[in-house]
């Protein structure tokens, strides 16, 4: 049994601890005694751990480890203490004993429960089996429901169950909670630059100046990992910060849940469920500072979009909107324009425009297709015909982006609607979901319509199969790298839309700071790139060398040929020796003789296979660059074929990666 190996299993979750028959010294000391009762030579045993894991599921980084050695048949035999270390799942357990592990010839040994897989060959264990491996779940899920209950009290009556106090403070011998002065002083000025007026990303570039870690960089240090901190400071944990009531000495828990047991997704729970007690800790903050920086985030973070006057209405269809009074935006949208007595009305040269874009749409023509037309016709996009309205002495670049044919088509304000309710907040995860247009609240004739409502209605109902791009989709979604950090580029919206990358941001010495590239600049580059080498491609006298190294198939059949004879004759030549018909000194000249004109055949073989494979790869090169010199084939399609990532590098640098090696 040389080559035998053994994978020994050992978990211990965080409330198991109360046994010490749990342990893992425990655990490992049984799993030892048991190795050693097996006595099979030369065996090599490996250990795998996961302290601190639920056994509810079987997403665990040792057990992962072992399984897929196991696909590898790296090994031979698993053993646990028992079926609950291995998993508590009833389904997972009976999945991978009764069929995976058979598969790949796996014997696999629990001790404290007597079960031996090469005790059961074609059979599931009997019920006893099925029945262990219920008892296991069932009081899994019993366990969870008690120390869910138990935890719950202990947030009511304000105790700190998490295992670190929040950045800003550390837990003490008695498990409260105090400043942390070292990070409390950096939270304190974080506050002092917010009531300054400066925004979240002028903070996080300060943070980086002054050297501060992260907190999460803050929390690797204190736990003694030797990391070198990038001080690169994110707006979202700026605004955390901000708006985080623990600074007050608020107690704060049971923001998320787990509605399943074993699953690591939590769901967030709306603010009014929230556990809090005032005046728990010491706070870090005051609360009259604290209130005073929650009006100017707030301020900055709740900019309401265009409010428009639709007076006491009597005939209003819509109860549910309220009757407010209008407030004129101070930059209408666009189409429209401020009239001489503050009143909106059409902005005669963007309203053409959006005339143009409609009937364009209605008569079949697609977003792509209007962009085009719409920049070759050298119309200025709605944000710098807004610029240009203001004075601002700019060059338009006319570059229409499909996103904004989109939401001009999409917006009922052009038919003389006015709209709200076009998002809700979603209770469970706190973020902000789009309503479907059915359940908007419209109140008809409130903008100066520019498209009838039968326009707006053919172009949206009449019509719903047009292909319209939603926000989101776009070119190169995903692929956008940053080449000096390798970070993924945020596509944003600037005077158009632009790849920027964010992760160097308050870093302003990087080679990537503030790097961006436009987006319809990066998209020419990729599809001129892919045009050019298919041309290329394409215009290569000889692919790849195939006319010389074309195989030929009745050669390669003739060297296999002569293969398998020559092993029969080698084999004939080994039982003549064996007979004893020929002596030792014979026997080895002829076996080296046959072994030589085996390695020159085998020699052929491979250079005709290398042929064969380099002819099917240069086919397959070829018919993807006439692929993309179709003109049938959508961008779309191009880039998902051959585009694996584009690397975008100061200067306008740009590397791109293949999906196809040789393309």
């Amino acid at each position: 049994m040389s080559g035998y190996v053994i994978a020994k299993y050992l978990r211990l979750s965080m409330d198991d601890n109360i046994s010490d028959s749990l342990s893992i010294s425990n655990q490992r000391l049984l799993l030892d005694g048991y190795i050693e009762d097996m006595e099979i030579p030369n065996a090599t045993v490996l250990e795998f751990i996961d302290n601190g894991y639920s056994g509810t599921n079987m997403e665990r980084p040792a057990l992962q480890e072992m399984l897929e050695l196991a696909r590898c048949n790296g090994l031979n035999c698993i053993l646990v203490k028992d079926f609950s270390r291995f998993s508590r799942n009833v389904l997972e357990s009976g999945y991978y004993i009764e069929q995976v592990f058979p598969l790949y010839r796996i014997r696999f040994i629990s001790v404290s429960d007597g079960f031996d897989s090469n005790d059961y060959k074609g059979d599931t264990g009997g019920i006893d089996v099925a029945f262990k491996f219920l008892l296991h779940e069932y009081y899994s899920i019993d366990l969870s429901k008690k120390i869910r209950s138990a935890k719950h009290t202990k947030m009511r009556s304000g105790e700190h169950i998490v295992a670190d106090a929040t950045y800003g403070y550390r837990k003490n011998d008695a498990g409260t909670w105090e400043p942390d002065e070292d990070t409390a002083a950096v939270v304190r000025e974080i506050y002092k630059m917010a009531l300054d007026g400066l925004s979240k990303i002028e903070i996080c570039k300060r943070l980086f100046e002054a050297g501060h870690p992260t907190p999460g960089e803050y929390v690797e240090l204190r736990r003694g990992k030797d990391i070198i901190p990038k001080c690169l400071w994110r707006t979202g944990r700026v605004r955390h910060i901000l708006t985080n009531p623990q600074y007050i000495g608020t107690y704060v828990a049971g923001r998320q849940f787990c509605d399943i047991v074993g699953s690591r997704r939590s769901i967030h729970r709306d603010k009014s469920e929230w556990i809090m007690i005032p005046d728990r800790h010491p706070p870090i903050i005051s609360k009259d500072i604290f209130e005073s920086v929650q009006k100017v985030v707030n301020a900055k973070t709740k900019a309401e979009f265009v409010k428009q006057l639709w007076g006491n209405d009597t005939d209003n269809p819509n109860p549910k909107l309220p009757e407010v009074k209008i407030v004129i935006p101070s930059i209408p949208l666009y189409g429209f324009r401020k009239g001489i007595t503050g009143d909106l009305e059409q902005d005669p040269s963007a309203a053409n425009i959006i005339k143009e874009i409609f009937d364009m749409a209605l008569n079949g023509v697609s977003n792509v297709a209007i962009c085009d037309k719409l920049t070759a016709s050298g119309y200025p996009t709605p944000r710098e015909h807004i610029k240009l309205s203001k004075g601002h002495d700019i060059t338009p670049q006319c570059c229409w982006t499909i996103d904004v044919v989109y939401r001009i088509l999409n917006k009922v304000e052009y038919a003389g609607a006015y709209a709200s309710g076009k998002y809700k907040k979603d209770p469970n995860t706190g973020k902000h979901r789009k309503v479907p247009k059915e359940k908007w609240n419209i109140m008809p004739d409130v903008y100066p319509a520019i498209v009838t409502k039968e326009t707006y209605e053919r172009v949206h109902v009449i019509s719903p199969n047009r292909k319209n791009l939603q926000r989101g989709d776009y070119l190169l979604r995903g692929k956008v790298t940053c080449g000096c950090c390798g970070h993924t580029m945020v596509r944003e919206r600037k005077s158009n839309f632009v790849y920027s990358c964010r992760y160097t941001m308050p870093n302003s010495a990087a080679s990537c700071h503030r790097m961006k590239i436009s987006t319809v600049e990066l998209d020419a580059i990729v599809l001129c790139t892919i045009k050019k080498q298919a041309e290329s491609i394409l215009n290569l006298e000889n692919l790849s060398d195939l006319r010389r190294a074309e195989p030929n198939v009745q050669h390669l059949a003739e060297c296999e040929y002569q293969v398998k004879q020559l092993i029969g004759q080698r084999q004939a030549l080994y039982e003549k020796f064996i007979m004893r018909e020929i002596d030792k000194e014979a026997y080895e000249a002829q076996r080296t003789d046959y072994n030589a004109q085996l390695d020159r055949l085998n020699a052929r073989i491979s250079l005709h296979k290398l042929a064969e494979q380099k002819k099917e790869a240069g086919q397959k090169i070829n018919a993807l660059a006439k692929t993309a010199l179709d003109e049938t084939t959508s961008r779309q399609e191009l880039v998902n074929m051959l585009v694996d990532k584009v690397y975008v590098l100061p200067n306008n640098h740009v590397e791109i990666k293949w999906k196809v090696s040789g393309f």
